[in-house]
């Protein structure tokens, strides 16, 4: 199946515009955006692909995307199942997930001083999950 792709704005942490990248991957499209805040719980800003974010020596970062509405085909999705979260130190080599279930929002807190890369699939009701939606990443002070 072709991959298509194009980008969308969006308006996130007190209006800053950022530019996310969206992508057609196995049968659902996944728009993926962060936000974060740092230890202390005050409001970072994050930028899609590589920003940095000032807080404390752990933090939480909360991951929202759009619910796809078609399959890759064009029909509509009637049987999502729900999301997958992936994240971990190493782009595109994720050592934890969590399952989001129909929820288009995940808090993950507790993170560690560092680089970490999240990215999310769609499943569903059949068990088929797609590929992974753009990365993005989070620095971690």
């Amino acid at each position: 199946m072709p991959e298509h792709s194009h980008f969308n704005n969006i308006l996130i942490n007190n209006q800053k515009r950022i530019r996310l990248y969206t992508a057609f991957i196995g049968a659902f499209l996944l728009i993926l955006s962060v936000t974060a805040c740092g230890g202390g719980g005050s409001p970072g800003i994050a930028s899609v692909g590589g920003g940095t974010i000032g807080g404390g020596t752990s933090g939480t970062v909360t991951l929202t995307w759009d619910a796809p509405t078609t399959n890759e085909d064009g029909t509509p999705l009637n049987d999502l199942g729900g999301y997958k979260v992936y994240y971990g130190r190493s782009s595109r080599s994720y050592t934890n997930s969590i399952d989001a279930g129909l929820d288009n929002s995940i808090a993950i807190g507790a993170l560690s001083q560092g680089t970490w890369f999240f990215a999310v699939t769609a499943y569903d009701t059949s068990g088929n999950e797609s590929g992974y939606s753009n990365e993005v990443i989070k620095q971690v002070w």
